[in-house]
């Protein structure tokens, strides 16, 4: 393991341990992976799916990590049938009890229903989605939630900062935050979740030192209309 990143992976779930004694967040994810794959074709979709679990394994073994927390399914495959394929495979990492979760990226209604048509399918944990300040469309909270499934943004401050951090600052300043953990906090507060990814120590804690303060709601609907 590189020696800056294992030092960054010790020091965020140290911090992540701290907030979650003092705070309400659902259970934490440990270890996970992704895996995304466009092969057309129910039974094409499911052997590769399947092939790509098994070297996702294979590779966590290295580590001595014999179990996931989640896998997530980064992609969906190019028609209902592929991706129906590729959450056979999903499911049956579940069912050999390798993965506790099971999660997807970038899904959208009609691509849950491929799976959910199935009354018996393993519904998805999570659906990862660009959703921040700058991209919130209406409905993308809504038609998750319909189907019992979580949002959480995979770039929670793409074209957040540039266009509008000076207003997010001035928010900010009542709580002692920057504008990135004002960004991140209207994220949390609107019903989702976010994922970050930092080089740096400080900004580690910074994003997750969002978690003792609330914005009011009329700052929630003036965040919400920067973008409008």
């Amino acid at each position: 393991m590189n020696c800056t990143f294992g030092r960054l992976r010790l020091h965020s779930l140290e911090l992540i341990n701290r907030i979650y004694s003092c705070s309400n967040i659902f259970p934490l994810s440990i270890s996970g992976s992704v895996l995304s794959n466009r092969v057309n074709g129910e039974e094409a979709a499911y052997k590769k799916t399947a092939q790509g679990c098994l070297e996702n394994m294979q590779a966590f073994s290295a580590g001595k990590i014999d179990k996931l927390d989640m896998i997530m399914l980064d992609y969906p495959g190019p028609n209902d049938e592929s991706v129906r394929g590729q959450w056979k495979a999903f499911e049956e990492m579940k069912t050999n009890k390798l993965v506790d979760d099971l999660a997807v990226s970038n899904f959208s209604p009609a691509q849950l229903d491929a799976i959910l048509v199935n009354p018996s399918a393993t519904k998805p944990t999570v659906n990862q989605l660009p959703f921040s300040v700058a991209f919130h469309p209406r409905d993308i909270l809504e038609y998750n939630a319909k189907r019992g499934v979580h949002v959480q943004s995979w770039s929670p401050l793409s074209r957040v900062l540039g266009r509008y951090g000076t207003d997010l600052a001035s928010i900010g300043k009542n709580y002692g935050k920057s504008a990135a953990q004002v960004g991140l906090r209207w994220i949390v507060q609107s019903g989702a979740s976010f994922c970050t990814q930092s080089k740096s120590k400080s900004h580690f804690e910074e994003d997750l030192k969002v978690f003792d303060f609330e914005l009011t709601s009329e700052e929630m609907k003036r965040i919400a209309q920067l973008a409008a």
